[in-house]
């Protein structure tokens, strides 16, 4: 199975848009990635035009196309009725002539295949075998249908959509080797032609944005085209089709059933309810997935709402280039035969229900805040699309916000260390309680307040200013007689400055104790050093003294000894 719709991990933020967006609720979320449900999903579109991270793609077989043109195909374009919505060109002849220029053989509109269809409604209102009548021009309301509202099966018309009749009356005509591509705005006709019973019918499918692209990338200009020799054969009233009671206005007024427009698919889905609930009797009702018509298709991007709607009216009432109706023939069988596709998820009892939402903090009833931030419209369905391991547990963005600042607040809260959080201003965004402890401030809400009011450190200003950490600098801060190691930190993200400072004051002051003790110490060791130098002096001086006297007494001696000796020789 092909997936129409491609997701971009790395884009996917975890924003739950989608899934808000999605009516069916066809997208699972697990492991912090979004991904389409394919046998659920039914193609409507909405998670395209939401995404902001541009997650999503659609799957794009414009080279598919180029492919055909280069083996020389006679590739054929079936260009939907909603054209003129989507090109600046008001001119279709310009259009037309830069789609030839791209390679196709030939170019004609859907809205052929739409007057064959329209044909078909009315044989089933002059019939009225059916109790209601629901159009089928819309794969996305088929797959509504067929999908989650299979008891309605039986009120869809059992006829193709315009852009399978078109195809069928292309190669019933032209035949069975050509190439047809449609191109239009609608994403859910990527799968329709891949249906069974659709097998080669349609060989391809582009949107209009597809064709924007392909056309900046040859470089074409639709502005510069012009080629009078292109020819209409299309109807008339068929080129309604793309706004809202556009297939109304193609039928018999004096039908047998009354005629009802709905567009959007929440209008879609309570209009089914009221006819499975048997509420509804007598309608021929046309329905379109998108709000507004196919105009304003998820694949259609370039106008707003307003300029598409006119710009189909002034095509639609142009009647210099349209043929005769009675010129159109159509030989081709258009019957449909529509499939129970039924989507069946588990049910939980509420016992489960009741086990999954205590998981995230909802205990009783008033913990269920049905906030829809997850994308679902109530915490019960959220807690049974986790029973279906469609939803994580985590998606709960109320109950990860508590949790998150409960661990936070235990974190931040339990260090020893005093932590500040600052703004760009300067001003005290949030103070941990060491905070206060440490500075012995009481009954003061420091949040709010100018960091300066308490904290006279020029750090804080030149960290703001050169966006550089000034780390583990002792500070001492005399207000409070509290010395700290500081680390100020810069947090370019949020340009907001975080402080963490360690008290050390006991530890300063066992120091200061240590560094008086030794200096005391020292002092005395060297007075001791000074007495001791001046004893030593002193016995150097009464020691000097006494050997001078017994050197000169020995002298004397000496020499009267040295005389005596002499006198008696």
């Amino acid at each position: 199975m092909i997936n129409i719709i491609e997701f971009k991990k790395s884009n996917c933020k975890n924003c739950y848009k989608c899934i808000r967006s999605c009516p069916i609720k066809a997208i699972s979320f697990n492991n912090n990635q979004a991904k389409i449900i394919d046998d659920n999903c039914i193609l409507c579109g909405n998670c395209l035009k939401v995404c902001t991270q541009h997650a999503k793609s659609v799957i794009d077989e414009t080279e598919k196309v180029k492919k055909f043109i280069e083996k020389k195909y006679s590739v054929y374009a079936s260009i939907a009725p909603s054209f003129p919505s989507a090109f600046k060109s008001h001119n279709a002849k310009a259009l037309f002539s830069a789609i030839k220029k791209l390679g196709f053989s030939y170019i004609q509109e859907t809205a052929i295949g739409a007057y064959a269809v329209s044909m078909e409604y009315e044989k089933l209102i002059k019939k009225c075998e059916m109790n209601n009548i629901i159009s089928t021009a819309c794969p996305v309301v088929v797959s509504l249908v067929e999908k989650y509202y299979p008891v309605a099966i039986q009120f869809l018309a059992p006829v193709v959509s315009p852009m399978i009749a078109h195809a069928k009356m292309l190669k019933h005509t032209y035949g069975e080797n050509i190439k047809v591509v449609f191109i239009g705005p609608c994403l859910s006709k990527k799968k329709e032609y891949r249906d069974g019973e659709n097998d080669y019918l349609i060989d391809a499918v582009i949107t209009f944005d597809e064709l924007k692209k392909w056309f900046e990338d040859e470089g074409i200009n639709l502005n510069k085209f012009q080629d009078e020799n292109i020819k209409y054969d299309e109807p008339l009233i068929e080129r309604y089709y793309p706004i809202v009671g556009g297939i109304l206005k193609t039928l018999d007024d004096q039908s047998n059933y009354k005629l009802l427009s709905v567009d959007g698919l929440e209008n879609c889905m309570e209009t089914l309810d009221s006819i499975v609930k048997g509420n509804i009797n007598g309608y021929f009702i046309e329905m379109n997935s998108c709000r507004g018509g196919c105009i304003n298709g998820p694949c259609n991007t370039s106008k707003s709402f307003i300029e598409a709607y006119d710009d189909i009216l002034n095509y639609a009432s142009n009647k210099n280039t349209i043929s005769d109706l009675k010129d159109i023939k159509v030989n081709v069988n258009l019957s449909k035969f529509f499939c129970n596709r039924e989507v069946k998820n588990s049910i939980p009892d509420d016992e489960s229900i009741s086990y999954i939402l205590k998981k995230i903090g909802k205990f009783k009833k008033e913990d269920e805040l049905n906030c829809g931030a997850c994308g679902y419209s109530s915490c019960r369905e959220k807690a049974i699309a986790v029973y279906n391991n469609k939803a994580d547990l985590n998606m709960c963005l109320p109950y990860m916000k508590e949790k998150a600042e409960s661990i936070s607040n235990i974190i931040i809260n339990s260090s020893p260390n005093a932590i500040l959080a600052l703004n760009s201003e300067l001003y005290i965004q949030e103070a941990n309680n060491s905070v206060y402890r440490i500075f012995n401030i009481e009954n003061i809400k420091l949040a709010g307040k100018n960091v300066f009011e308490f904290f006279d450190c020029p750090d804080f200003v030149i960290v703001m200013d050169t966006g550089k950490d000034i780390l583990n600098k002792k500070v001492y801060y005399e207000k409070f007689d509290v010395t700290v190691e500081q680390s100020v930190i810069y947090v370019k993200d949020h340009d907001a400055i975080i402080i963490i400072m360690k008290d050390i004051t006991k530890e300063e002051k066992n120091q200061e104790q240590l560094n008086k003790f030794r200096r005391e110490t020292v002092e005395i060791a060297q007075r001791v050093i000074e007495k001791q130098m001046r004893v030593a002096q002193e016995i150097a001086s009464l020691l000097g003294e006494t050997t001078a006297e017994t050197k000169v007494a020995l002298t004397k001696l000496k020499d009267t000894i040295v005389t005596k000796m002499g006198e008696s020789e």
